[in-house]
This record gives structure tokens, C-alpha cells and sequence, in this order.
């Protein structure tokens, strides 16, 4: 469970810890939770990643193809 806040009607705003960190010091800019992520979450994710690496990759290989295009078309005119 991350750290978090909650409204209490009686304390007001309460900080609860999520780890060890803001639990010993109770000072959220020490938070080293974890995010908690689905399985299926980390799959679409990674999924992204894989899909933006291969389009710059796609990417680079048209602009290669294209200007080795060009270089055999002033080859064939001469």
C-alpha cells in the first residue's frame, strides 16, 4: 500500500504510511513506496514501449531507404 493521506473528521489530515521511510520520519518527501501496478497494467506499458521503440526504428529505416532511393536514381540518370 502506497503512503497517503485520509480526512478525519476529528484529526483532520492524517498521513498514512505505506513505507518504512515515512513511517520512521512521518515526512512525505521521503516516500519510497512502491507503485502498486497490475500485471496487465506493466504488459500494456511495456507493450507501449516496445511499439515506440520499433516506430523509430521503422522511422529511421524509411528516411535510410529514402536517401539510398535517391543516391541510385542520380546513379541510373548518369
Amino acid at each position: 500500500m502506497k503512503c497517503r493521506y485520509i480526512i478525519d473528521k476529528i484529526g483532520g489530515k492524517v498521513l498514512i504510511p505505506g513505507c518504512d521511510a515515512v513511517a520512521n520520519s512521518y515526512d512525505m518527501s521521503m516516500f519510497t513506496c512502491r507503485t502498486e501496478q497490475s500485471f496487465s497494467a506493466f504488459e500494456k506499458q511495456r507493450y507501449n514501449e516496445v511499439i515506440k521503440e520499433k516506430d523509430s526504428l521503422i522511422s529511421e529505416l524509411e528516411k535510410e531507404n529514402a536517401s539510398l532511393n535517391r543516391i541510385i536514381k542520380k546513379l541510373l540518370k548518369k
